[in-house]
């Protein structure tokens, strides 16, 4: 009898966490005598896998915000350890959520077990001279942008494009509905982490509010939260009664009924892109935080959205971007809004620039990870 194979998986934000499921869905069509585990959220929860922890509880962003939740990050590390002990898995597959994933990469290969690293840390936009240091810690990188293919290439050959898992949504290739017939005006898309949903509710919400007095509840808003976490963090920051202006953030077809948006970075740019929704990127950190990141961040731009085109990273954005925003910058994504709203031009330039991205990501990522997994297992 064939034994069957053992794959760990670790996905600690919620974008990750439903690209996993659909590789272990993918695999299982593959291949169906392999048992999963995994560290994960509602999405791989769906799937056949066995989910030794919720990863929602330690998704952080930021040195201050880490700290915060030290005690439970270092708590799922010890679950994950003693699980790789207990199990002994063939291959354990990390999904982004680089500074966790990394020390669980460096302690499998301290146990002789193989690592693929799917969508890859994003050395690009900081720290690269992390890259070596990632190298070592594991067996294969799977990517999911071509430039990182290139990017990385300059330092191993251990390196595959599998393409994008967005490409392969049919949700993302639907007719879309002519921006006037939409029936949300706008879409607050806060992040997915309580950090940044703390950080950025509030900032967000004083953009759409014309005036002081002025009560957003009238408005024809809608807040999209990622995971139960998160519906969680963004009603203990609203007023009471705010409930029904909560949407879930992975209906598709919610989120296509909005004219525009407001959006942290992240894939949800990326998701926004690809659904024809003018956006206008906001990112706020705890002010300790931002101040050291800054110093390290090497690109102009935060938003995928805008890292994609062009020659360079960042050399060809389509949204606009405010990042630490203040009052004035508030001010400024007001104009911008209304500029998306009034000016089918310049709306339609911003639609120009997510069709060139739609038609640059290849899809297959899903399959194409399980093949490179399969083979890694023998």
């Amino acid at each position: 009898m064939i034994r069957q194979k053992k794959i760990f998986i670790i996905a600690g934000e919620s974008s990750g966490d439903q690209h996993a499921a659909k590789y272990i869905t993918a695999h299982e069509l593959l291949n169906s005598n392999i048992k999963f585990s995994a560290i994960g959220q509602t999405e791989i929860k769906k799937t056949s896998a066995e989910v030794i922890f919720n990863s929602e509880e330690i998704s952080v962003v930021g040195i201050i915000e880490v700290i915060s939740k030290y005690n439970k990050i270092l708590k799922a590390l010890n679950i994950a350890y003693r699980h790789i002990d207990d199990t002994k898995p063939d291959l354990i597959i990390l999904v982004d959520y680089v500074e966790f994933n990394l020390k669980i990469a460096n302690y499998a290969k301290s146990k002789g077990i193989k690592v693929l690293f799917y969508i890859a840390p994003q050395v690009w936009a900081w720290r690269e001279k992390r890259i070596e240091k990632i190298i070592k810690a594991v067996d294969h990188l799977a990517v999911i942008f071509p430039f990182e293919e290139k990017l990385f290439k300059k330092y191993t050959d251990n390196v595959t494009y599998v393409g994008h898992p967005l490409a392969d949504n049919p949700k993302f290739k639907v007719n879309f509905n002519n921006y006037n017939d939409k029936s949300i005006d706008i879409g607050i898309f806060p992040g997915s982490r309580d950090s940044e949903i703390k950080n950025n509710l509030h900032v967000m919400l004083n953009c759409i509010k014309l005036s002081k007095d002025e009560n957003i509840m009238d408005k024809n808003i809608k807040i999209f939260y990622s995971n139960c976490t998160a519906k969680k963090k963004i009603l203990s920051l609203l007023p009471k009664g705010w409930e029904k202006t909560l949407a879930d953030g992975k209906n598709i077809e919610e989120i296509t009924k909005c004219k525009r948006a407001i959006t942290a970075s992240g894939t949800i740019t990326l998701e926004l892109a690809l659904l024809n929704i003018p956006m206008v990127i906001m990112y706020k950190l705890a002010f300790i935080t931002y101040i050291i990141m800054k110093s390290m961040v090497k690109v102009k731009y935060i938003g995928l959205v805008n890292l994609i085109l062009g020659e360079d990273l960042g050399s060809k954005p389509i949204v606009q971007e405010f990042i630490q925003p203040d009052y004035n910058d508030e001010v400024q994504v007001m104009v911008e809004l209304q500029k998306i709203d009034k000016d089918t031009k310049y709306r339609n330039e911003i639609i120009s620039g997510y069709n060139e991205i739609r038609n640059n990501l290849q899809p297959g990522a899903a399959k194409n990870l399980a093949n490179l997994a399969e083979e890694m297992i023998g």
